[in-house]
């Protein structure tokens, strides 16, 4: 019978413009857009099996102040395939890229929480820490949508979205 039982986190992966683990452009995304970034590598642990959660550090900025209240959203999609275009929810491609009609694509995937813009942090970088819970899948492709009120920052280096999964290890 087990003893104990804790989480442990695995590696995690990076999703940026350019030097991370996979590809998440969103440099000057416009207001009411959303982008894809490139689906991930597996998220099953060869010991502890699938996550219990994901959580993700999500840093953006806006290129003018963004209006309070307003949110950019943190979307995922998640395909049982490791092929980027193959069994994909949204008809996302699994590659970094724009999405056409995010306002209707978006319900076909799960959101994983959402940063709440501050107009009085300017045009600096805004974080949110969010989790997934029980991924359902074994790959995920992450979907931002910008609906702060004002285009993201043209700044490559002020987007990063950072991805953790949790295993459950009983012993």
């Amino acid at each position: 019978m087990p003893s104990y039982s804790r989480l442990i986190a695995g590696t995690s992966k990076t999703w940026i413009n350019t030097g991370g683990d996979k590809v998440l452009t969103l440099t000057s995304l416009a207001n009411g857009s959303a982008r894809q970034g490139d689906k991930s590598a597996s998220v099953l642990h060869a010991t502890y099996g699938r996550p219990e959660f994901l959580e993700f550090l999500f840093e953006t900025a806006c290129n003018v102040a963004g209006t309070n209240y307003n949110t950019v959203d943190l979307y995922i999609g998640e395909s049982d395939s490791s092929t980027a275009g193959t069994n994909n929810p949204g008809s996302l491609t699994g590659a970094d890229g724009s999405l056409s009609n995010p306002t209707q694509v978006i319900w076909q995937l799960r959101q994983a929480g959402s940063l709440i813009v501050s107009n009085g942090l300017g045009t600096g970088v805004q974080k949110v820490r969010l989790r997934l819970m029980y991924p359902l899948q074994e790959y995920v492709i992450p979907v931002v949508a910008n609906f702060s009120g004002q285009a993201l920052h043209a700044t490559a280096s002020n987007h990063k979205l950072t991805m953790t999964p949790f295993y459950r290890e009983i012993a």
